[in-house]
């Protein structure tokens, strides 16, 4: 359970739950609020957000600031 996004369902790629020599691919993102407010409360800070679902919550979000902006 702590592999899968608790957006997507998919596999979150944590390098952090596979216990890799490798740092996890988020420690060089930026979340943005949003994507927490996607997250289900029983879930928060407990399951890592894949990068896709971060890719596409943070495009709508910066989508949805330019049209406001306009």
């Amino acid at each position: 359970m702590k592999y899968t996004c608790p957006i997507c369902q998919g596999d979150n790629l944590c390098g952090n739950a596979m216990e890799s020599d490798e740092h996890c691919w988020c420690t060089k993102k930026i979340f943005i609020e949003e994507v927490f407010r996607q997250i289900p409360a029983d879930q928060l800070h407990k399951r890592c957000v894949c990068e896709t679902c971060l890719k596409r919550i943070t495009e709508i979000e910066q989508a949805s600031k330019r049209s406001a902006d306009r």
